[in-house]
């Protein structure tokens, strides 16, 4: 039987920028369904990640600037 995927809000700061997220869990990846940097909606691409803490680095890189969503 399939779970219903787990939803977290997240906040954070870095690098100057501040965010808000909701990050997904399902099948053992992390997904962004939703990110504002700075009060401005951002699309995220990706495959997701394969734990929350590489989640919310990517996340940390990509409201600084220093990655691409």
């Amino acid at each position: 039987m399939m779970q219903d995927p787990q939803e977290e809000n997240v906040f954070g700061e870095y690098d100057g920028s501040t965010y808000s997220a909701t990050l997904r869990e399902q099948a053992g990846r992390y997904y962004c369904s939703n990110l504002v940097v700075d009060g401005h909606n951002t699309l995220v691409t990706n495959d997701g990640w394969a734990s929350r803490e590489e989640a919310m680095q990517a996340l940390d890189e990509i409201a600084s600037g220093a990655r691409k969503p």
